[in-house]
């Protein structure tokens, strides 16, 4: 004689076997304190570099405060944050620079606040080396709030001279090449 599964059974079988994967899920948050480091790709710690590190907050979001140390200077491309799941005024984002260098080579900002809330920047030297009459070092849009530059440097080091009558070390605007709107 065949034993069949009663509904009741089978649905609260589906309806386990989601739950445990929305656990897995929401425990995969970020919260505590990280670090940007080279030697993340050797097996050191965290990120191995910005990129690596807006994946993982974009894709997880925040479910505590975070803190994250960069430990080495790094070049690399423009990095954009967009609105970050669960960030609030107790679930903040904190970056130490320890005076190292974010460099990258845009016509455009370095850092590009593209909806993010609660991140503050603290003792980071950002540094546009684009030759662009358009370089920026930050840029804010969509309602990017609370947030804090604070000890940090931002440098233009390819610009010659007079050629700096669309840049802005900080901008607030929706175009990378018309920092009025």
């Amino acid at each position: 004689m065949r034993k069949f599964y009663k509904p009741q059974k089978f649905l609260r079988l589906v309806l386990a076997l989601f739950v445990v994967g929305f656990v897995s899920t929401a425990s995969a948050q970020l919260s505590g304190t990280y670090t940007i480091d080279n030697a993340a790709a050797t097996g050191g710690t965290n990120f191995a570099n910005w990129a690596d590190f807006r994946s993982a907050i974009v894709t997880n979001g925040v479910n505590g405060a975070v803190t994250v140390n960069v430990m080495t200077d790094i070049t690399g491309s423009q990095v954009s944050f967009p609105a970050i799941t669960g960030a609030s005024s107790t679930n903040t984002v904190t970056i130490n620079g320890n005076a190292k260098f974010f460099e990258a080579s845009v016509g455009d900002a370095v850092i590009l606040m593209d909806g993010a809330d609660y991140f503050t920047f603290d003792n980071l030297i950002i540094r546009n080396t684009s030759t662009s009459v358009n370089v920026q070092g930050f840029r804010f849009l969509n309602n990017s709030d609370y947030n804090t530059i604070k000890n940090s440097t931002i440098e233009f080091s390819a610009l010659a001279t007079g050629s700096t009558v669309g840049g802005a070390y900080i901008s607030f605007a929706t175009s990378a090449t018309s920092l009025t709107t």
